[in-house]
């Protein structure tokens, strides 16, 4: 009834889409006589089915049922069925369809295309005539994956099947390996894993150096750098009257152009790999639309490596000295015990605030002790006291150092994307709401007295900054111009891409190596090699037991 009644309400020449249970495609009674009725007036268009637990308070699948009461002719007396019920990603309290799958959708939907096991043109006639109006989509188009294949004799005796990897061929062809990279022919029909795959990790190892397989790889980085060479033209577009939907369109169908050529990424994956990162850069574009090339849009890593690669450095330097340091330290605290002869206790922790007191201690009691023996342990426990305050005063120093460093990058990169002007307006403005704290303290006041000192000392602080800002933004080099922005925010946007590829393209590498891995599981060990080797461990255990005098 509710269905009957959008179709009412259309124009003529209207679209409708709704989200309904599966039950109403093939439940009888009333709901099979409306089917009836939109079928014979031919005004469904596509039948979706969604994967289940994409919706709040049910676990159960729905479809998508598009109407259209003016058909083109094409579609006339055609139902276009999708299943999409594989293919989602998987959440902990609710599924969610992803990029590529809404993109998959989309594009079969709109071009009506027939894709095996995904999407199928399914005439009246064979829905009245040979499934009585029923329209379960699994009727139509069923997505259950192939049984996987067994071979009795390779189980037997041993060898895999060659029928078996000539199925998988198209796998190992799209990135460019050969069979005999992991395969040697045992006896006709049958191969078997070469003598260098010794267990099923050597599989992936194998695979992974292929040179063919690296150079597949290698040529889809290839392939992106040049899509981008042109595509990145599109994006600097965007501020000149370029619509969004159209350098969409048009990056999309030029990625595409580019992926699909190389056999490994099909129409759809080559579509995922732009879709998912068009879905994180979207707001990035609208900034960019908006506000042009801003360097908010720059991450302070981009910053660094373009401008501050030596503050970075000095940066890590001093952080693997505190981290050296810091081994000597516990290496100390380990030979001082050992001077200071002390025991601890079990799963007691020595921290070095406790081994200068076990030192301080044992150095009092002997300050006052005559003879050699006392004077030559005084001397190792000083030793051990000196070291570690030695080693404690480095660590101290390079922390400093370190803060320093730190607060120094921080202001120059806040000085390189704001400029001196803007850099000194927002300090002043800090400086007076110093002041106005001030005011309103009284010095006289001990509670006040404090505050003022770190007012003061904060006042200073900043005073300072703002004289240095001249000299510091000349030594950066100025402020971030728009062209730098621009080349920053387009090397992000590339990173991003780069790593969209690379994830699909590994994902596909996982599924190759799988291939190869699911022939080991299968066939590595034959009935034969496992009964020999029950009768060794039979054997073995019977030599036991004759020893033991159980057997004769």
């Amino acid at each position: 009834m509710f269905v009957q009644h959008m179709l009412a309400s259309l124009k003529p020449r209207g679209r409708m889409a709704t989200i309904m249970p599966h039950g109403v495609l093939f439940r009888g009674g009333k709901e099979k006589l409306i089917r009836e009725i939109l079928i014979n007036d031919d005004v469904i268009e596509a039948i979706i089915s969604l994967p289940s637990g994409l919706f709040y308070g049910t676990g159960i699948p729905a479809c998508v049922l598009v109407c259209n009461k003016s058909k083109p002719d094409a579609l006339r007396d055609k139902i276009l069925f999708i299943n999409a019920d594989r293919e989602y990603a998987e959440g902990k309290a609710q599924n969610k369809l992803r990029p590529e799958d809404i993109e998959k959708i989309d594009f079969v939907f709109t071009n009506k295309r027939e894709v095996p096991k995904y999407s199928r043109l399914v005439s009246k006639d064979e829905i009245i005539e040979t499934h009585d109006y029923n329209l379960n989509i699994r009727r139509y188009v069923d997505n259950t994956p192939d049984p996987e294949p067994g071979d009795v004799q390779a189980h037997l005796i041993g060898g895999i099947p060659e029928a078996e990897v000539v199925a998988h061929a198209e796998d190992f062809a799209c990135f460019g390996v050969l069979p005999e990279t992991l395969f040697v022919s045992l006896r006709s029909g049958y191969l078997d894993f070469r003598e260098s795959i010794a267990d099923k990790r050597a599989i992936k190892d194998a695979l992974e150096s292929d040179p063919a397989l690296q150079q597949t790889l290698a040529d889809h980085f290839v392939a992106l750098k040049n899509w981008w060479a042109v595509a990145q033209d599109d994006l600097t577009g965007l501020q000149n009257g370029n619509k969004i939907p159209e350098v969409r369109r048009t990056m999309l169908t030029t990625l595409k152009n580019k992926l699909i050529p190389l056999h490994v990424l099909d129409e759809f994956k080559s579509a995922g790999v732009f879709v998912n990162w068009w879905q994180n850069i979207r707001y990035d574009l609208k900034t960019i639309i908006s506000s042009g090339w801003h360097h908010s849009l720059i991450p302070d890593d981009y910053l660094i490596t373009e401008f501050f690669q030596a503050e970075a450095e000095q940066i890590e330097a001093l952080d693997a000295r505190i981290t050296e340091a810091q081994s000597e330290l516990d290496e100390a605290v380990e030979t001082a015990m050992e001077v200071a002869g002390y025991e601890p206790d079990e799963n007691e922790n020595i921290s070095v605030t406790a081994i200068k007191r076990i030192l301080k201690d044992l150095i009092d009691d002997l300050k006052d002790s005559k003879g050699e023996s006392a004077s030559k342990e005084l001397a190792a426990l000083m030793e051990q006291d000196e070291t570690i305050k030695a080693i404690e005063k480095r660590i101290s120093n390079n922390r400093a150092a370190l803060r320093t460093n730190k607060n120094e990058l921080e202001i120059k990169i806040k000085l390189k994307r704001m400029g001196g002007d803007r850099f000194k307006a927002e300090n002043l403005e800090l400086i007076r709401q110093i002041d106005a704290q001030l005011a309103q303290l009284d010095s006289s006041n001990k509670a006040d007295k404090r505050k003022i000192n770190a007012l003061n000392k904060d006042k200073t602080v900043l005073q300072k900054r703002l004289d240095e800002t001249d000299i510091m933004l000349t030594a950066i080099g100025g402020q971030l111009t728009e062209e730098d922005a621009c080349q920053l925010i387009l090397k992000k946007l590339y990173d991003m891409v780069n790593y969209e590829l690379n994830r699909y393209l590994n994902a596909e590498k996982r599924e190759l190596i799988k291939v190869a891995e699911n022939f080991w599981d299968k066939y590595a060990v034959s009935c034969r090699e496992l009964e020999r080797e029950r009768n060794e461990t039979l054997q073995t255990l019977d030599g036991y037991l004759r020893g033991l005098g159980y057997l004769r």
